[in-house]
């Protein structure tokens, strides 16, 4: 048997009143076609990044110094002809809920030594067009 997870959920037509409220208040401040639906957040990165902060105590304890990850919603430059798309930055979060956007073990600051992951990828390229939470 599946362990129950104790997190919150939603009811299908209370998320589908949410996703379609979202759209229904970003309609006319941007081409229909351009708001965000999803972004899919692969599990395997999500897990790098606990892996990355996850210890083992001396009293052999697997910890971890994380509290979660926090998304950052972003618009990526693309190519002129086609609409920006709609990311999501990930940033781990720590106990006590501040963002880690600097690894200070890592070299000097460079702007590439940061823990800001951009590995999220937007709705339509990643859709579920048969889901009921993919509304028109």
């Amino acid at each position: 048997m599946k362990k129950l997870l104790n997190i919150p959920t939603v009811s299908i037509p209370d998320a589908k009143a949410r996703v379609e409220r979202f759209r229904r208040q970003l309609t006319g401040s941007m081409p229909k076609s351009n708001i965000p639906r999803a972004i899919l957040i692969p599990i395997a990165d999500i897990l790098q990044i606990i892996d990355k902060y996850q210890y083992v105590d001396e009293e052999g304890v697997t910890r971890n110094e994380l509290r979660g990850v926090r998304a950052y919603f972003a618009v990526k430059q693309g190519d002129q002809d086609l609409p920006d798309d709609v990311t999501a930055l990930i940033v781990p979060v720590d106990l006590k809920g501040n963002d880690i956007v600097k690894d200070s073990s890592i070299g000097l600051g460079e702007i590439d030594e940061t823990e800001i992951y951009d590995f999220t990828t937007p709705c339509p390229s990643e859709c579920d067009v048969d889901s009921p939470l993919y509304v028109i």
